[in-house]
């Protein structure tokens, strides 16, 4: 599919789903898009957050990782793949697709900046099972299954940072908020992992604080 197409088509009403690792859809990516890396239980988390009748456009590494993709979109019922798109940023902007980008961060840095900046809104995407275990201190619990429907609790101009257990749902939560307008967001792509890596301590639903012995 040429750039134009791909431009034509989103404008239509289609989704685009990129399904390139996190790295790059933060680097480069169609404002808009739903990002579902390829790599991980790509197709479940599809059927669980794309509807059976949405028209599909794949963003994909290259032919053969698109075709991966499209058949493991059918077999859970999601068929109507209306082609795939290279992430070719010149092609891009010279057919007027609006590009996006994404923040990266890791658990060190983000300590350090929380410290300075306790404004800043954590977002955890992990289970309520997982959450219960523990959190990062003064996180929001934000499932990624039910995000959609909590958009609109979360502050729109609030600075927000959103973790999973190692980064591969907090960039699919990132890229739903984005689509939802919750313009200030970044990923915390070492997830809690790197937070208990660090020996940081974790919160307790009761509000306790819990030293974290390093992984």
């Amino acid at each position: 599919m040429t750039a134009a197409q791909l431009r034509q088509e989103q404008n239509g009403g289609a989704l685009v789903l990129d399904t390139r690792a996190a790295e790059q859809f933060a680097a480069l990516h169609a404002r808009g898009a739903l990002q579902l890396g390829l790599r991980g239980r790509f197709a479940s988390w599809a059927a669980m957050l794309i509807h059976p009748a949405q028209r599909l456009l794949l963003v994909a590494d290259d032919a053969r990782r698109a075709a991966e993709a499209r058949e493991r979109l059918a077999r859970v019922g999601l068929r109507r793949v209306m082609g795939y798109s290279l992430a070719d940023e010149a092609r891009w902007r010279e057919v007027g697709i609006d590009l996006g980008s994404l923040p990266l961060m890791r658990c060190e840095s983000t300590s350090r900046i929380l410290t300075f900046d306790p404004s800043i809104q954590l977002v955890d995407a992990r289970s309520r099972a997982e959450w219960l275990n523990g959190h990062l201190p003064k996180a929001i619990s934000a499932p990624l299954l039910e995000l959609p429907w909590q958009v609109p609790a979360l502050p729109p101009f609030k600075r927000s940072f959103v973790y999973c257990r190692e980064g591969y749902r907090a960039t699919t939560a990132a890229s739903l908020l984005l689509r939802h307008g919750i313009a200030d967001v970044g990923v915390l792509i070492d997830g809690i992992e790197g937070w208990l890596r660090l020996g940081l301590p974790l919160q307790m639903p009761d509000g306790r604080r819990e030293a974290a012995s390093p992984v």
